[in-house]
C-alpha cells in the first residue's frame, strides 16, 4: 500500500489582471515532507471552485503506477491531504475576501482607493 501526505504550505497572487479578473496563483505544499509548487491561471469570481482546483490539481501532481501483484493490498493508493477540511475552510474565506476584493474593483471610481484595493490583491498571501 502506496500511503502520500499532502501539507498545504502557501499560496500567493503572482499576478493579476484587473481588465479579467484574472489571476496566476502559486501553491506551495509538501509531499511526504517534500516541497513542491505549482503556477495555475485562475478566474477570481467563484471561491469554492478556485479551491476545487487548487485540491484537486496538488491530488493529480502524481502518476499512479499499478503493479501487478499477488498481493491487494500493494495495488492501494492513498492520497490524502492533511486536515483537509479545516484547509478548505480557511482557502474558501481566503479566496471570498479575494474575490470581493475584485468584485469592489470594478465598481472604484476613485483612483486612491483603487490603487489601494489593488496593490492588496497584488501582495496577497494565504500561509498557514
Amino acid at each position: 500500500m502506496k500511503k502520500d501526505i499532502y501539507k498545504l504550505k502557501k499560496i500567493e497572487v503572482k499576478s493579476f489582471d484587473t481588465k479579467t479578473l484574472k489571476s496566476v496563483l502559486k501553491v506551495y505544499f509538501t509531499k511526504n515532507d517534500q516541497m513542491q509548487e505549482f503556477s495555475h491561471d485562475f478566474d477570481l469570481k467563484n471561491p469554492v471552485e478556485i479551491v476545487n482546483k487548487i485540491l484537486l490539481e496538488i491530488k493529480k501532481k502524481d502518476k499512479i503506477i499499478i503493479e501487478d501483484s499477488d498481493d491487494i493490498l500493494q495495488n492501494i493508493y492513498i492520497q490524502r491531504i492533511d486536515n483537509e477540511e479545516e484547509i478548505e475552510v480557511k482557502m474558501l474565506n481566503f479566496f471570498q475576501i479575494l474575490c470581493s476584493k475584485c468584485a469592489k474593483l470594478k465598481s472604484m471610481t476613485k483612483a486612491p482607493e483603487y490603487m489601494r484595493i489593488y496593490d492588496e490583491i497584488k501582495v496577497t498571501k494565504f500561509i498557514l
